[in-house]
């Protein structure tokens, strides 16, 4: 395990005005898009790095949602969610119902097994207490099953890796057989028998299972997460490949497991070498407020900005003003406290 100790901290400095944000008119018209607003309050720490593996962690400024969100496990274990396949089974969709009194997240990516087949989230819900039956859009991650295991969903905390993320976030006709290549190629990449193609088969491979434990082994040393985080940039190869930005510390904390464990399956199969800089991952973020956006209605509660711009594919579930959950991932060409003190954080834009 090496962490990359910069001698100085960077600073990110905008030289150019953010162009108008594009997005709804429903909007005050002086109101600024929300994640250009909550891009310019973060900042990123110093990098901890394991072979090609490269986690960066990621401050905010001033939080403004300290909700205390209930994430899928959580909601699975007190019989707070049900999540069913529609109508006896479609392959794009799943039927959620909020059976609480709490707002339940659920995050795009999220693996849900059991039904007829696995399945991966294809977009951020938020339910508020008491919807019943909301369709959710996914996308099938065992292709070669279609006979029933369950009534209803689980989960085994598991997260799609950042490449099945990104495809499951274009919501594109080709998104379906685009995703099964990469669970095939995953899978074939990693020697994984998967009788019926699935990606949690990778997972469950003893060689894999050791491999991932010995990841986040070494990366709980290194980087243990403090109160102040609320996301990290993800680096393969050098190379920036996620970001996922939280409304608050706790709801980063229950997503941060399956975020590391994804990140490290997809180190097992990256030929690449390279760590990835502090700089670059503020980069990457800061090209976040260089998109233009579009708005549309979330599935339930707030709404979602979306942009596919040259750089990254960036996705935001906003409520009541605030940042639910950012995703970014690059645009591919076919389509435990920190240990970083204040005085070494680099902001993404100068104060």
């Amino acid at each position: 395990m090496r962490k990359r100790f910069l001698g100085a901290a960077f600073v990110v400095v905008l030289a150019l005005l953010l162009p108008a944000w594009k997005g709804g008119a429903a909007e005050p018209q002086e109101e600024a898009n929300p994640v250009v607003s909550l891009v310019r309050r973060l900042e990123v720490g110093k990098p901890v790095s394991y072979g090609n593996l490269s986690l960066v962690p990621v401050y905010v400024r001033r939080v403004v949602d300290r909700t205390d969100y209930v994430a899928l496990e959580d909601a699975l274990k007190t019989g707070a969610v049900e999540i069913t396949e529609v109508d006896g089974g479609r392959v794009p969709q799943v039927k959620i119902s909020n059976l609480s009194k709490n707002t339940l997240f659920l995050m795009a990516g999220e693996i849900l097994t059991g039904c007829r087949q696995d399945r991966i989230l294809a977009q951020d819900v938020l339910l508020a207490p008491g919807t019943r039956n909301l369709i959710v859009p996914v996308y099938c991650v065992e292709q070669g099953r279609w006979t029933a295991h369950s009534a209803a969903f689980t989960s085994r905390a598991n997260l799609g890796t950042h490449k099945l993320r990104a495809r499951a976030a274009e919501q594109a006709p080709a998104a379906q057989s685009r995703i099964w290549e990469e669970v095939r190629s995953q899978n074939r990449d990693l020697g994984v028998a998967s009788g019926t193609s699935a990606y949690q088969d990778a997972y469950d491979k003893e060689e894999n299972k050791q491999a991932i434990g010995a990841i986040e082994k070494k990366v709980g040393q290194e980087l243990r997460m403090g109160d102040d985080v609320v996301g990290v940039v993800i680096g393969l190869g050098g190379r920036a490949v996620s970001a996922d930005i939280f409304a608050n510390a706790r709801l980063f904390k229950k997503q941060w497991p399956k975020i590391l464990k994804s990140s490290a399956l997809s180190s097992l199969h990256e030929k690449r070498r390279g760590e990835l800089s502090q700089k670059a991952a503020a980069d990457f973020l800061k090209s976040y407020a260089d998109c233009e956006y579009g708005r549309k209605p979330a599935l339930d509660l707030g709404y979602e900005l979306e942009s596919g711009g040259e750089r990254a594919i960036v996705k935001a579930l906003v409520y009541r003003a605030a940042v639910i959950h950012l995703a970014g991932f690059p645009q591919e060409p076919d389509r435990l406290k920190v240990l970083d003190p204040p005085e070494q954080r680099m902001p993404v834009f100068r104060r």
